[in-house]
Formats: C-alpha cells, sequence, structure tokens
C-alpha cells in the first residue's frame, strides 16, 4: 500500500473517492490552521491515517507544512521578535528533528502510529484541561530545553511537533497574536528540517513531491477561508470542539497500533 501510495499513476488508479476524500483531509486541515494557526499536520495526518499507514500520512503532509507556514510568517512579519525570545527551543528542535529523522524509517509503522497517537491524546487532553500555572521567567531557559528537545525528538519520529510546543507556550503566556506568529516560525524552519531528513533517508520521493504539490491547492484554500474567520469570530469554542475531536482521533490511532 504504501508504494503504491507513493506512485501518482497507482495513487490516480485508486479512484474518485479517495482522490476526493484526500482534497477534503488537506481543506479542513488548512482551515484549522487558518482558524487557530497551529494544528495542519495534527488535522491531516490523523484524518489520512484512517485510510493508510502513518508514514505515508507523515510524508506526504510536510510540503503543505512548510508552504502554511511560511504563509503564516509573511502575514504576521514578525520574525525577528520570535528569534530574540525563542532561539533556544529553536536549535534545539532542529537538531533533535535532524537526528531522528535518521531512525524513523527503522521503527516499525505499529509503532510510529502508536507514537503519534499517543502525542496527539495528549496534546488535546493537556490543552482541554487549560492548565493555569505560569512559570517565572528566570526559567524560561530551562522550559525552552525540555519543549525543544521533546518536540524535536517527537517531530523526528511522528512528523508531529507541535503539542511541546503548545504546551510551553500557554504557560508562557503570550499574545494571540504572538502564538500565531511565534508557532509559524518554529513549524516552518522544523518543517524544512523533517523534509530534508526524509528525503536523505529516502522516505520521500519525486511522486510524493507531486502528490503534496497537488494537495496544496485545497490546503491553501482552507486556510485563507480559516484566517477570514479568525479574524470576525472567536476560536475558543471552535478550538475546544477542535480538541475533542483530535482525542478521538488520537486515541482510534492507538486502538489501531495494538490491533
Amino acid at each position: 500500500m504504501l508504494e503504491a501510495f507513493f506512485d501518482m499513476d497507482a495513487f490516480l488508479s485508486l479512484g474518485t473517492p479517495l482522490i476526493l476524500g484526500a482534497v477534503a483531509i488537506y481543506f479542513v486541515a488548512g482551515f484549522v490552521k487558518g482558524t487557530l494557526g497551529i494544528g495542519f499536520p495534527t488535522a491531516a495526518i490523523s484524518l489520512l491515517a484512517q485510510f493508510t499507514d502513518a508514514r505515508t500520512a507523515i510524508s506526504l503532509v510536510i510540503i503543505p507544512m512548510i508552504v502554511t507556514n511560511g504563509w503564516q510568517i509573511w502575514r504576521n512579519r514578525q520574525i525577528r521578535w520570535v528569534l530574540s525570545n525563542f532561539w533556544r527551543m529553536l536549535v534545539l528542535m532542529v537538531i533533535f528533528i535532524a537526528l531522528f529523522t535518521q531512525v524513523a524509517s527503522a521503527v516499525p509503522v505499529a509503532y510510529v502510529t502508536a507514537f503519534l497517537g499517543a502525542f496527539i491524546t495528549l496534546y488535546a487532553a493537556t490543552t482541554l484541561y487549560k492548565p493555569i500555572f505560569k512559570f517565572r521567567q528566570e526559567r524560561d531557559s530551562i522550559a525552552q530545553l525540555i519543549a525543544g528537545t521533546s518536540a524535536g525528538i517527537m517531530g523526528g519520529m511522528a512528523g508531529v511537533w507541535a503539542p511541546p510546543i503548545m504546551i510551553y507556550l500557554s504557560v508562557r503566556g503570550i499574545t494571540k497574536d504572538q502564538f500565531v506568529a511565534t508557532t509559524g516560525v518554529l513549524l516552518f524552519v522544523g518543517s524544512t528540517i523533517l523534509f530534508s531528513g526524509y528525503w536523505h533517508a529516502d522516505m520521500i520521493g519525486p511522486s510524493v513531491v507531486l502528490i503534496s504539490c497537488f494537495l496544496l491547492i485545497p490546503s491553501m484554500a482552507g486556510m485563507i477561508l480559516g484566517e477570514r474567520l479568525r479574524h470576525r469570530l472567536s476560536a475558543q469554542r471552535f478550538e475546544r470542539l477542535l480538541l475533542w475531536f483530535f482525542l478521538l482521533m488520537g486515541l482510534n490511532l492507538i486502538r489501531r497500533a495494538l490491533m
């Protein structure tokens, strides 16, 4: 299934329902990203992994991740502020993503699925709980070390590194605009390193690039629509429903891995 899905002719031969399903999934993922500033890989991989294995879903989401986060950076234009405040976390994240992409192909797909499901579940459950504690500024370096390292390991193995970053930013306490700007930069850099690592490990080839570029169309359409909603409506209620959905998706991935 993995080789067939990576081949463009074989992918097209699977039929219109699967192609339309992939388009719908990436539109939804883009909409989530545009509305909340996060969640593109989580939504895309969680939904796509219901129809194919986790590693295939991860490989197909990387290029859309790069483009959508690049768009988010361009729209917010706070790169200097982000780098001056979060460079420690960024450096550690890059190092560990680069390291762990080299061993990701040696890990059985069931392990990757379980790993992915566990972290999506942890992300959803932690964010739903909304921890109210805040750490003191003098402990920020340690917090960035923990967040950057765990995000890098998670990103290299499962292609999703947002949860540790989201937890860190929530207890750091920044504004909505700063949140969107920060996640855009961190996720853009991480997805670029992840793409390089997967390409070097022969986990991404030309056919995957073609399919991913095709899926950019619904991704960007959904993101632009989501941005409009973010500017007009409060995302709190929508975010909470989305987190419950992610929680169910994460638990389902764990179930698939155990079966």
